[in-house]
Order: C-alpha cells, then sequence, then structure tokens
C-alpha cells in the first residue's frame, strides 16, 4: 500500500462519479483503480483489483451499494457510502462503512474524509508493523489447553520426542504436539541450526563445541555427522 491509497467508485450517475473523482484528484495520496456505473461490474473489479477504498453509491439498479458491500464480506478495508438520502445512514454503519456522504457532496466534506482515510490507513500500517515485529520475536506455542508465547531469543534447543517436540529455554520446558521440522518450520532459519537428527538449537545460545558434541549454556547434546558443516560458520 505504501503511500498511495487504491480507490473504486461505484455509482450509477455520471455526473456524481466524475464529481467525485474531481475532488479525489485533489489529493496525492489518492489514486483511481476504477470506475463504474453498475454494482455486479465493481463487485468484479473489487475481486480483481482489491482496491482500499471503496466509493459507493447506495441506491442503484440491479444491487445497492450496502448489498454490494455485504457481499464483499470485508474484502473493503475502507467503504464508504455516498447518497442523497440520510435515512441510510443506519444501515451504512451497521456494515461498518468508514464514512457516509451525502450528496451533494461539499469539498470541505470530502477533504475531511480524505484526511480521516489516510490517517486510518497510516494507522493501520503501524499496528500490522507492530503485530509482524512481534511474531519476529516471539513463536506462540499450545501445551494442552493452554496456550504460551515464547521469546524467541529465550529458546536454548529442540529436541524431537516423536510426534511431539521438547523446547528447552532458560526458564524451563515445553512440549508441543508437533514434529521437529514443523516447529523448525515456524522460526526463523537464520537463528536455529539442526545439529542432528533431534535436535535444533538456537545459534545465538551456542557456548561450545567439544568433539561430536554441542554445548548449549550447561546443556550437552550430540552433533550429528551429516550436521557438522552446519556449524562451520559459527565455530
Amino acid at each position: 500500500m505504501g503511500d498511495i491509497l487504491k480507490y473504486l467508485i461505484v455509482d450509477d450517475e455520471e455526473i456524481d462519479r466524475l464529481t467525485l473523482e474531481s475532488a479525489a484528484s485533489g489529493f496525492s495520496f489518492l489514486q483511481k483503480t476504477a470506475s463504474c456505473s453498475h454494482a455486479l461490474e465493481a463487485f468484479e473489479l473489487i475481486t480483481r483489483f482489491k482496491p482500499d477504498i471503496v466509493f459507493a453509491d447506495i441506491e442503484m439498479p440491479g444491487m445497492s451499494g450496502l448489498e454490494l458491500i455485504r457481499r464483499l464480506s470485508g474484502k473493503v478495508p475502507a467503504p464508504v457510502f455516498i447518497t442523497s438520502h440520510p435515512e441510510f445512514a443506519i444501515d451504512g454503519y451497521e456494515i461498518e462503512a468508514f464514512d457516509y456522504l451525502l450528496k451533494p457532496v461539499t469539498k470541505e466534506r470530502f477533504t475531511k474524509c480524505a484526511l480521516r482515510l489516510r490517517d486510518f490507513f497510516h494507522l493501520r500500517e503501524k499496528v500490522s508493523a507492530l503485530e509482524k515485529e512481534d511474531e519476529s520475536n516471539h513463536i506462540v506455542i499450545k501445551e494442552g489447553y493452554d496456550k504460551y508465547k515464547i521469546g524467541i531469543r529465550d529458546i536454548l534447543y529442540l529436541e524431537a520426542m516423536k510426534d511431539y517436540t521438547k523446547i528447552v529455554t532458560g526458564t524451563g520446558n515445553h512440549l508441543v504436539l508437533c514434529t521437529l521440522a514443523g516447529l523448525h518450520e515456524r522460526l526463523p532459519a537464520e537463528k536455529f541450526v539442526r545439529i542432528h537428527r533431534s535436535y535444533i538449537v538456537n545459534r545465538d545460545r551456542l557456548s561450545a563445541t567439544k568433539g561430536n558434541k554441542i554445548f548449549v549454556g550447561e546443556h550437552e547434546l550430540p552433533l550429528g555427522k551429516l550436521y557438522k558443516n552446519a556449524l562451520d560458520e559459527i565455530f
């Protein structure tokens, strides 16, 4: 998405579509994806182009703007309804419309909507970035009926136990119903290395190697012959 927000207009009145396009052209962060006169056509275009914003008239032949957004079922991050009938406002907000503009849309009212859209998407991106950062620093595992959030840096090593994997951390152990390979896929590849068919260790927690032994803190683990080369970059 970046700094550009893609929008689509659907309105059966050409003059209203052109008026809205003209208003949107005053904002560099708004970029038109498509403009159409029928909700069915809009449905296909929205599914194909995935715009961030849809400016939809409510009363249109065949399918209303309300029904269009309902059918898209959350695929439009910010639907904005535009109509001449204020009595539809409650229906619009019931399906989580971002905004509701009454025709004729004034420059001042559209400006307010556009700036709110910009702020909304900026905040949305910040939240998404924080979630990704959190995911990169932690892993959530299920142990029985309980869930635990474990810091990646706290994991010392993983040990295969048939269909289960034991996660050994500096503060305790967890046993999860997941294969060693399956759990390895969920962890950052650059931080975890396989040293044995039954063991994967956190590179940052390795302390020493002695012959065919690996030491992770006070833990002594076997080093498989097939995996010795994987440690060349570390020791």
